[in-house]
């Protein structure tokens, strides 16, 4: 998991704390004091001169990383399952996740955030294993294979009935999502030329950052309609679904390594050119 989710997820149990103590009011409070001392942080933070270079259009950027991901097999593969995931996992789970602890599971403020709180602990083990790992062979196969555990722990948390079997169900969705995040991330960075890394790894962040938003927002309207813990068992389904159907047909992604292939990549690297 990137740093951004880690602390995304940590503020999560912080927060649960503070609310179960002090309300939510307590929570805004120490959110705006926790920002006004990052800001004073900043003020002494001087960014160095760079020395001008080539003057490029934004367009153009964006349709070089955009060539190379669609002509790149695997990497195209990538950035639809995280946009997917994104869409149909990562917003739900931000949106519903609380709101089942709370109505289905009858956990307060602070149970509701040690579900956060055991997840990043499952995050944080599988990080440090694939750390230590110089090299991960067939990573792109073991990455797909993250797509069908966690359609089956989405399906699981969307119908359990206790607050101690979800809590479990958590720390196990932890360590899938601790092996889904770093192996997407790894794979997507070893077979992109230094060239253009910049320009993929800000469509990386398009798909994973932009779509959650829009998948909370489908999340809230579809809890009304059918239920929070139904809807995150559907999500669930179509993740399963989604991972079956990538692993079947995903040969290219399959073989991927997490070190580069330079062989390979000059190849593709050629035709996204």
């Amino acid at each position: 998991m990137n740093v951004g989710a880690q602390v995304a997820t940590g503020g999560a149990v912080i927060s649960g704390a503070v609310i179960e103590l002090g309300g939510i009011s307590a929570a805004f409070a120490a959110q705006a004091g926790l920002l006004t001392l990052g800001l004073l942080a900043l003020i002494p933070l001087r960014v160095p001169n760079v020395r001008a270079s080539i003057s490029r259009r934004m367009s153009e950027d964006l349709r070089e990383g955009f060539t190379f991901v669609v002509h790149h097999a695997g990497i195209r593969s990538l950035m639809i399952a995280l946009l997917a995931t994104a869409l149909v996992i990562g917003g739900g789970f931000q949106a519903l996740l609380p709101k089942i602890a709370v109505d289905d599971l009858d956990a307060g403020p602070f149970q509701a955030s040690m579900l956060f709180t055991v997840m990043l602990g499952g995050t944080l083990i599988t990080s440090l294993v694939l750390a230590s790992l110089r090299r991960v062979d067939r990573a792109g196969f073991y990455f797909l294979m993250t797509l069908v555990v966690g359609g089956f722990l989405n399906i699981g948390l969307g119908v359990a009935p206790w607050y101690t079997l979800a809590l479990v169900i958590m720390f196990v969705t932890g360590w899938n999502a601790g092996f889904f995040t770093n192996l997407n991330m790894a794979l997507v960075q070893a077979h992109t030329p230094n060239a253009i890394m910049g320009r993929v790894m800000s469509i990386y962040q398009i798909c994973m950052a932009g779509a959650m938003p829009l998948g909370a927002l489908v999340a809230g309207l579809m809890a009304d309609v059918v239920g929070a813990q139904e809807w995150y068992a559907i999500c669930g389904v179509g993740l399963l679904v989604l991972g079956i159907v990538m692993v079947a047909t995903q040969t290219d992604l399959r073989r991927m390594s997490s070190a580069p292939d330079p062989e390979r990549d000059a190849v593709a690297s050629a035709a996204g050119g």
